[in-house]
């Protein structure tokens, strides 16, 4: 079982900031996927805010961009504020740097700007769902753990073709 303790515990952090921790970004990790082999050199580590309120996974184009990551199809988004009819889908995998969680080598995540946030991640339900997340506001307390290593979410269709 894999489980990430942040560091620093400060309740007021986490209520101005919310759960962040340090994720590494990088192109799918796996071979002979038509073209899309993990190319070791073309990842980039960036701040991640755990968001229970985002259904999946959203990167930053400037994340994006950096990884070289794989356009995989459009799809509509909604968000606060409104719906987006043609957000771009690319398929990456995150690794959880100094942490004991599980990499997650397929994983489809929404392209989309974050212009008020400090970080380029948002880590969705996608993701959570195979975390038990704890959050206690109170203390400045927040834990996630996994049970099961998965490292395929939601892979795209025909991408083992």
């Amino acid at each position: 079982m894999g489980r990430y303790t942040p560091p620093f515990r400060n309740a007021k952090d986490l209520a101005k900031f919310g759960p962040r921790l340090e994720i590494e970004v990088g192109p799918p990790v796996l071979p002979n996927l038509k073209g899309l082999a993990a190319d070791s050199n073309r990842v980039s580590r960036m701040p991640a805010l755990i968001d229970t309120g985002a259904s999946r996974t959203v990167l930053t184009p400037d994340a994006i961009q950096r990884v070289e990551l794989p356009l995989i199809q459009y799809a509509r988004m909604s968000r606060a504020g409104g719906m987006d009819d043609k957000v771009a889908v690319h398929v990456a995998s995150i690794k959880f740097t100094n942490q004991k969680l599980a990499p997650i080598h397929v994983l489809e995540v929404f392209c989309c700007e974050l212009p008020t946030q400090p970080v380029q991640c948002l880590i969705g339900r996608d993701i959570l769902s195979q975390w038990l997340f704890v959050y206690n506001g109170k203390t400045g307390d927040w834990w996630v753990e996994e049970e099961n290593a998965v490292i395929f979410i939601e892979p795209p269709d025909d991408i083992f073709g």
